[in-house]
């Protein structure tokens, strides 16, 4: 009987210590948000003109930086039953951060695809998206955006498509010292924003034998012709946004003659069917272009579509990767 109450006792006191270490870490990650919308809130209201819409475009895109990827590193295991994963950490080019993500691996692998992931999103989102090619027998890397690494000094953030770019430089020479990945049977696959950076590195890095995007927007900033704020934002960050070597569009033909997979949901409300048809007509031989009509945007793989768009990815995938 002592030991039956003994063990309980140990149990609870293991319990409790757990639920504390739980309860203080998120404390602090609740605090950190908490600090950023109150922060976000003020240079909202100090701000008004071109400097608040330049802030509103380059500053760090999530309302929660507590939520990093500490927060998420156990997510494949927990979330979705994965348990053949690994944690890495990539160092970027500037060297001052590493991108934050994971490999997962499958024996015999058909090709290794990089996944891109969202405005505003993360690593966790992107696998939600990008999981279904483990099952048709492709390596995946989805790794956290470099925003996110500003995720304890969100502030000093400051949005740059160059080095966006050069993060994907990163991830590839980070790839090639695996010797279980394939170089020849490289993809990389995004998802709205991420699409955008698809389309952009895929017309620059030509390690990448295949390139697929989910709703890519046609301009990174989606104001359409904004003179004044463009040449704002080039004076903060030194790019010129509006630079053709920026729109998705004035690129697409760089693809070729790899393999480029455009695909849109039908119900769409954040970023217009009109960007794929434009990125579509614009892109070289050989490309395919997908609508799958009962999706919202960038959920074709989960929702009423799912069977059909799991089926144009891996055809695709299995054509242009073999």
């Amino acid at each position: 009987m002592k030991r039956v109450v003994l063990f309980i006792f140990m149990l609870l006191f293991i319990t409790a210590n757990v639920f504390c270490k739980d309860s203080a870490y998120d404390k602090a990650r609740f605090a950190k948000n908490e600090k950023w919308k109150k922060y976000v809130k003020e240079m909202n209201s100090k701000l008004s003109g071109i400097d608040l819409n330049v802030f509103q475009s380059l500053m760090f895109e999530s309302s929660s930086p507590g939520n990093d990827f500490d927060f998420i590193k156990d997510i494949p295991a927990k979330k979705y039953k994965i348990a053949d994963y690994q944690v890495v950490s990539i160092p970027t080019v500037d060297k001052k951060i590493a991108l934050n993500g994971w490999f997962f691996p499958v024996k015999d692998a058909k090709g290794t695809i990089v996944v891109l992931h969202g405005y505003s999103s993360d690593a966790d989102f992107g696998l939600y998206q990008s999981r279904f090619l483990l099952e048709k027998g492709y390596q995946l890397l989805v790794y956290n955006a470099r925003f996110w690494s500003y995720s304890k000094t969100p502030e000093k953030y400051m949005l740059s498509l160059e080095k966006e770019m050069s993060d994907v430089g990163s991830v590839i020479a980070y790839l090639k010292t695996r010797k279980d990945v394939d170089m020849n049977k490289l993809g990389i696959f995004g998802f709205s924003q991420g699409a955008y950076k698809t389309v952009i590195a895929g017309s620059r890095y030509k390690e990448f034998k295949v390139v697929m995007e989910d709703a890519a927007p046609v301009n990174r900033m989606w104001w359409g012709e904004n003179k004044e704020l463009n040449d704002a934002i080039k004076m903060k960050n030194g790019e010129d946004f509006s630079s053709p070597e920026y729109i998705t569009t004035s690129v697409a033909d760089k693809i070729s003659p790899r393999a480029f997979l455009i695909l849109h949901g039908g119900k769409d409300m954040s970023v217009p069917v009109s960007n794929s048809q434009a990125i579509f007509d614009k892109a070289l031989e050989p490309k395919e272009f997908k609508i799958f009509p009962k999706s919202a945007h960038c959920l074709g793989m989960v929702q009423a579509d799912k069977e059909d768009y799991i089926k144009s990815v891996t055809e695709f995938l299995d054509k242009y990767l073999k």
